[in-house]
């Protein structure tokens, strides 16, 4: 099967509610607030180590039966100059918080060493079904 490395849009940044330990590398993070700042409307964002995904994509990434991630709830707001930068107001969709638990190429989500994004073929063909045009995809 073949693996892909993605490294989705950064429409932002963790917020001063998410509890992190910094201690480990990559940092564990026990509650996620995601502030967006500059959103392209990609529907899987990332502020390392951490991806939210919209919850339409949660609904295809579920009813697929993919391995190696489980759901959480997530706090995603807007930051104070997103509608100023998006000159106009923005829809906000849910969103969830996509925890990577597989291991890089042996489950259909995993984390790479560094904390990146490890997607199977399989995995990606359910991504590709929401917008993705702001994530980069490399073949590993």
């Amino acid at each position: 099967m073949s693996y892909y490395l993605l490294e989705p849009e950064v429409a932002g940044e963790l917020g001063e509610d998410t509890v992190m330990d910094t201690s480990v590398h990559p940092p564990v993070v026990s509650r996620l607030q995601y502030v967006i700042q500059d959103w392209l409307g990609d529907e899987i964002l990332e502020s390392t180590p951490c991806f939210v995904v919209t919850e339409h994509l949660a609904g295809l990434i579920g009813a697929a039966g993919l391995s190696g991630y489980r759901l959480a709830d997530a706090e995603v707001v807007l930051g104070e100059d997103a509608e100023e930068l998006a000159e106009g107001p923005i829809d906000l969709p849910k969103w969830q918080w996509l925890q990577l638990t597989g291991t890089e190429r042996s489950d259909d989500f995993g984390a790479s060493a560094n904390g990146s994004l490890v997607v199977s073929e399989r995995a990606l063909e359910v991504l590709r079904q929401g917008t993705l045009n702001n994530c980069d995809v490399t073949p590993l």
